[in-house]
């Protein structure tokens, strides 16, 4: 019998969209509990407009994430640029998913690094690549980093933050619901999807004892901030790599 058999985990994306987590683990007969704490709206500015009628300019277009794949299409369309307006220029993605949500729009993409951080982007993107002129797409919320090593690298780019990541209120209920199954482990796949865990309820001190299971390096730095004192991370940060990463620690546990 598998030692994560009846075990009740938690997921911080919706059920439609976690299914590459939830599939593994349920065929191992874990019970998962799927709520999305977070939610995205589109951005609206006039500087993406002045940004977007200049594409020819550029040399790189780099998607740090699936959302910003969405919204920058989304933004397309608001503005009536047709999508071939970027199809002269060399297209960059720091993941796997995010590189599959280009494809399914129709863009072929000319870098992915081997390890999908923005770290690891950041030094192979520069190394292998070579880049100039880059249009950096991102959200409210995203990180420093590469916009700090094209910095250092003297690289030109200019960023367009095409989304906002807010705290979905009408999961509060939800949430409180789950809290009272008695979750044995939390699996977050952002840091402020713990943020919005910590907003979104009165009382998450006796959480922060379960294992906590975190898609990235910068998702388990916030998770050991408000306190989980458990914290893992898989090999490959993806959802199915963070599944294989909860079934191993039952495994490992069941087996001590």
């Amino acid at each position: 019998m598998s030692h994560i058999m009846g075990k009740k985990i938690f997921i911080s994306r919706e059920e439609s969209k976690a299914q590459d987590f939830i599939g593994p683990l349920e065929r191992h007969g874990a019970q998962i509990f799927a709520q999305s704490l977070i939610t995205f709206e589109l951005r609206h500015s006039k500087l993406h407009e002045n940004l977007l009628r200049q594409l020819s300019q550029y040399e790189w277009l780099v998607f740090t994430s699936t959302n910003g794949v969405k919204y920058f299409f989304e933004t397309l369309n608001l503005y009536e640029i047709p999508k071939d307006e970027i199809y002269h220029l060399k297209i960059a993605s720091v993941g796997s998913k995010t590189q599959e949500s280009l494809e399914q729009n129709g863009i072929k993409v000319d870098f992915v690094p081997e390890i999908f951080d923005a770290e690891h982007f950041s030094q192979a993107f520069i190394t292998e690549a070579k880049p100039s002129n880059v249009l950096l797409v991102k959200g409210n919320l995203s990180r420093q980093v590469i916009d700090r090593k094209l910095d250092e690298e003297l690289i030109s780019y200019e960023t367009i933050t095409v989304y906002n990541t807010v705290f979905n209120e009408q999961a509060q209920d939800d949430l409180q619901h789950i809290m009272k199954h008695s979750i044995d482990a939390w699996t977050f796949t952002s840091p402020s999807s713990i943020d919005a865990f910590i907003y979104l309820q009165d009382s998450f001190e006796g959480s922060l004892s379960k294992p906590c299971f975190c898609i990235g390096h910068t998702t388990q730095q916030k998770a050991k901030e408000v306190g989980f004192t458990e914290t893992y991370v898989p090999k490959i940060f993806t959802l199915e790599g963070l599944a294989h990463e909860v079934i191993d620690f039952y495994s490992r546990k069941g087996e001590s």
